[in-house]
Order: C-alpha cells, then structure tokens, then sequence
C-alpha cells in the first residue's frame, strides 16, 4: 500500500509539474510581451506628451496673439464710440442751431412781411353816412 500510495504521490507530482512547466512558459512570454508593450507605451507615450506640450505652446501663442488683437479692436470700438457721440453732438447742436435760425429768419420775414402789407394796403373807402 506504501508503494501505491509513493507512486500515486509521484504521478500527482508529475501531472502538476507537467501542468506548470507550460503554464510558467506561457507566463514567462506573457511578462516578456508586457515588457515589450510597456517599453513601446512609453516612447509612444513620451512622443505623445511632448506632441501635447508643442500644441500647448502654439495654443498659448495663439490665444496672447488674439488678446492682442481683439484688444486693439476693443480700443478701436470704443474709440469709434466716442467719435459717433460726439458727431451726435454736433449734429444735435447744428440741428437745433438750424432751427432756432430758421425759427428766428422766419419770425423777422413774417414780421416784415406783416408790416409791408400793412403799408401796402390800399385805403379802405369810407361808406357814406
């Protein structure tokens, strides 16, 4: 019985050890094609970051060109603001000038007017009583 159980014992420890040797082959070139994955991952991912880190140094570029030039338009507009208010001005001043004149030139000619045909009016016959 010790013989049976030795060589049942021994076959066990065979089956496992003939189980495992390809079990470690398929882990030793599972690691090995990890490795080879994670060293490829990491150029690709340095390439990657410095890739991001250029696009972000030409975003950056951009958006100082773009405050400048949309400051330059702010001050642009608000000059244009400005000058629009004070032709608005002017104009509100010449137009009520123009009408205070026309107003006034209209009010001289029709008191004149008035006064020449006062004198101008022939003289009213008297009716007989």
């Amino acid at each position: 019985m010790a013989i049976a159980l030795e060589a049942t014992l021994i076959f066990v420890l065979v089956a496992i050890a003939a189980g495992l040797v390809p079990l470690l082959f398929q882990l030793r070139r599972t690691a090995q094609g990890l490795d080879a994955f994670l060293i490829s991952s990491r150029r690709d991912l340095s390439q990657i970051a410095e890739d991001v880190h250029a696009s972000r140094l030409r975003m950056d570029h951009l958006a100082v060109s773009l405050q400048a030039s949309l400051d330059e338009i702010s001050v642009f507009a608000q000059l244009m603001g400005e000058v629009g208010g004070m032709v608005r001005n002017f104009h509100n001043q010449f137009h009520s000038t123009i009408d205070s004149a026309s107003r006034n030139l209209g009010g001289i000619l029709g008191g004149i007017s008035a006064v020449l045909s006062f004198f101008k009016r022939p003289p009213t016959q008297q009716e007989p009583q």
